[in-house]
């Protein structure tokens, strides 16, 4: 399930990335910056909306049949872009070029939203044992490593497509198969809980042995939460809004940091140094899961800490990013990868996880999904908003205040989690329950399904 689910994720952000790298290509051929900036904008905003509703059917619905379903759309959207340019629909103008390549990449934002929430309810399914459960952090550190193999694979895609001497199709066509093929992985072969897993295997038992599969019971009906429900569980409605400012950094340092290096080394030089931001990122989900475990599951007070310590470091950033040396700017980068990097992936997994099992749905066994599609879609939204304001800072006051920017969402997030961090504090955060037929969290196997 772990495997399965990591390069699940990892899929996605191949096949975005792989796009990134032949948007030149994309202009070169006919495709305007206006069209391929207005299908940024709606990717994002798309997404954001399309988080929660996919949690909720990853909730309701067989959440591996859910995860298929966004890997077979998302190859089917990026093969469409490649038939809009083999019909060289870019040069058509621009309204058939909005209507068709905008309209493409507003339904993949959707599927790509599903596989984030369902992903993660599906590994949250399966960490019934006191030992899963008390190493939730490192796990969820560690599975969140999937986007950044993601994002290496796609560019050696490319390059290896140019050695080749491929069409430059051939760096979006891979994805299609690798979305597809994983797709059918994911619908067939990945087992959503444990109870469905036992009940396969006693079937295919059964049909081997010729007895009729009388002895593991069916799985009750699904019964998801609504938004309105995960709203009110205590501590969501902040970390919404706090992981909206905390997503504004990390985009505002993946999409502009290269940018703003440029302004002072070559482009190569540039992407190369802004490499070892996304390097601090890898261990940070790691750091922060960890730590988080070993305070008993005090994530909030982990979180505000290490957004505490890239105040300073976004404040030097500020005042001295165009007399800083080339090492100590990387160093930084990388502690600032670190530091952001670690609560960005901890929220929608582990955090996510905890408030799932909160006693105020604790009739309902489905509700990680939603939770983790409204904490990443109401955080993709602010960061879109962030997105567009970037440009308008920069223009007005320079680069300079771009770091003050993402110094007070920084604050802003901490201020947000000040609830969450008084109720761990004072220990009002009731620890989540072991799992139980009668609670939140699917029951462990009993001895009777193990045998059958």
């Amino acid at each position: 399930v772990y495997f399965v689910t990591w390069i699940q994720y990892a899929a996605n952000h191949i096949t975005r990335k792989c796009y990134t790298n032949v948007k030149n290509v994309m202009i070169k051929l006919g495709l305007s910056k206006m069209v391929l900036g207005r299908m940024d904008a709606g990717f994002m905003f798309t997404y954001a909306f399309g988080a929660p509703l996919a949690g909720q059917l990853g909730d309701m619905y067989d959440p591996s049949m859910i995860l298929g379903v966004g890997l077979y759309g998302s190859a089917a959207c990026i093969f469409m872009l490649i038939f809009g340019m083999w019909n060289h629909l870019g040069e058509s103008g621009p309204f058939i070029a909005n209507t068709y390549f905008l309209g493409v990449y507003l339904v993949f934002g959707f599927f790509q939203a599903i596989g984030g929430p369902v992903g993660t309810a599906i590994m949250g399914n399966w960490m019934v044992t006191p030992e899963a459960r008390r190493n939730r952090g490192l796990i969820y550190g560690t599975w969140t490593t999937h986007q950044y193999l993601g994002n290496i694979i796609a560019p050696v895609i490319i390059v290896l497509c140019n050695v080749s001497h491929a069409k430059w199709w051939w760096g979006l066509m891979w994805p299609v198969f690798i979305n597809a093929g994983w797709g059918l992985v994911c619908h067939f072969a990945l087992p959503a809980t444990p109870e469905a897993h036992a009940r396969k295997e006693a079937a295919e038992k059964a049909a081997l042995t010729g007895t009729t599969l009388n002895t593991v019971p069916e799985e009750p009906a699904k019964r998801g939460i609504t938004i309105k429900e995960a709203l009110q569980i205590p501590s969501v409605a902040g970390y919404c809004v706090a992981f909206g400012f905390m997503k504004t950094i990390n985009y505002v340092l993946f999409f502009w940091l290269p940018l703003f290096l440029q302004t002072h080394f070559e482009p190569d030089t540039a992407n190369m140094i802004s490499t070892l931001y996304d390097f601090g990122m890898m261990p940070g989900g790691i750091i922060v899961g960890v730590v988080s475990d070993a305070m008993g599951g005090r994530r909030g007070c982990v979180i505000v800490v290490f957004l505490l310590i890239l105040c300073p470091l976004l404040m030097i950033m500020a005042l001295f990013a165009d007399t800083l040396n080339t090492f100590t700017l990387m160093v930084m980068l990388a502690c600032m990868g670190i530091l952001i990097g670690g609560p960005n992936n901890i929220v929608t997994s582990a955090v996510a996880a905890d408030l799932a099992e909160h006693p105020s749905i604790r009739g309902s066994k489905s509700a990680l999904g939603t939770v983790v599609g409204l904490i990443n879609g109401s955080g993709s939204f602010v960061a879109a908003m962030g997105q567009m304001a970037v440009p308008l800072i920069t223009d007005a006051l320079g680069w300079s205040a771009l770091w003050y920017f993402m110094l007070c969402s920084t604050v802003i997030s901490c201020l947000l989690m000040i609830p969450k961090i008084k109720q761990e504090l004072a220990g009002e955060e009731a620890a989540p329950a072991p799992p139980s037929s009668k609670s939140g969290g699917y029951a462990t196997i009993s001895t009777a399904e193990q045998k059958a």
